[in-house]
């Protein structure tokens, strides 16, 4: 509701007006649309985080979806 991303801001104070003006928005009408953003539902199976290390032995875990959660999983680097 704010968003105009790369544009160019010619001062910070624009920036908090208008962040204000959204906020003051979304208490006043919680459902109001914002037809600059996307809904994207996701249903992962796998997800992977990586961790570095200044030695490179870096830390990977992943996690993969299984019946009643998530079995989580230390991977070599």
């Amino acid at each position: 509701m704010v968003g105009r991303q790369s544009e160019v801001l010619d001062a910070y104070e624009e920036l908090d007006r208008a962040s204000a003006a959204a906020w003051e928005r979304a208490q006043r009408e919680p459902d109001a649309p914002a037809p600059m953003w996307t809904l994207y539902v996701l249903d992962p199976e796998e997800v992977e985080f990586f961790q570095g290390d200044e030695h490179r032995r870096h830390v990977r875990l992943r996690y993969r979806a299984t019946g009643d959660g998530w079995t989580r999983e230390l991977l070599w680097p």
